[in-house]
């Protein structure tokens, strides 16, 4: 029988996940980078693809997450500085 991954995880297992850290560990170097989610209105939860880009930023694979969605800069068509 397979074992389903949640995709939401306790703090506790968000930090077993992240390298078997600490949860004060976990807490100062991880959760900043990361948005917790309060699913049942008691309990926080971390989003494992959220713990999974800070990994990738640590192995210098994408820029440092932010834990909230950057800013789109505004499109501009280069055209327009012909007019």
């Amino acid at each position: 029988m397979s074992r389903i991954q949640p995709r939401l995880m306790r703090t506790e297992d968000a930090a077993e996940y992240c390298g078997g850290l600490s949860v004060s560990s976990f807490m100062k170097d991880v959760a900043p980078h990361c948005r917790k989610l309060n699913p049942s209105g008691r309990r926080v939860a971390w989003d494992r693809r959220d713990l999974d880009a800070w990994i990738d930023w640590l192995a210098g694979l994408q820029p440092q997450p932010s834990g909230e969605a950057e800013p789109q800069p505004e499109r501009v068509n280069p055209l327009d500085a012909l007019l």
